[in-house]
């Protein structure tokens, strides 16, 4: 928890930023403009929380991007469970084996199936966001799992 980045966040966006920024929007509502305080604050909050908003996607979508949740096929139309995606990824996977099998120095042979197998594995994971399943959660989990045993660069 404690990481370089962990003190960047906290003392450069948190208390640099946000609290210099929040200060100063405070000062100038309320003593500048005459702003009663409290409404003062509530719109300093509302305009950094705009700002921020920004600020902050940037920040964990760079440090993250390795997770990104952009698919990269669009979502097919209807409505579709997870047992639906088990058979289709089952479907896809056996195509992409037997093609696989039958001439694998051979990319452009079994090419096709394997982005169809890519495709069905996506669909399961638009099926389970959309029925508000944490993926990230257990992508994380793994990403943790699997740097504890030094498995990446």
């Amino acid at each position: 928890m404690f990481s370089k980045e962990w003190f960047v966040y906290v003392f450069g966006r948190w208390i640099l930023l946000s609290g210099i920024a929040g200060a100063l929007v405070q000062y100038l509502f309320a003593d500048k403009l005459g702003i009663l305080t409290i409404p003062a604050f509530l719109l300093n909050q509302f305009i950094l929380a705009c700002i921020f908003w920004y600020v902050d996607k940037y920040i964990f979508q760079r440090h993250f991007g390795r997770i990104k949740t952009i698919f990269k096929f669009p979502r097919i139309r209807g409505q579709f469970d997870p047992q639906y995606q088990f058979i289709k990824v089952s479907e896809e996977f056996s195509e992409y084996a037997n093609a696989f099998e039958k001439s694998p120095e051979d990319y452009q042979a079994w090419l096709n199936q394997f982005l169809d197998l890519l495709h069905a594995i996506e669909m399961t994971e638009r099926v389970l966001r959309e029925k508000g399943i944490d993926i990230d959660k257990e992508y994380y989990s793994i990403i943790k799992k699997n740097e504890e045993r030094h498995l990446y660069d």
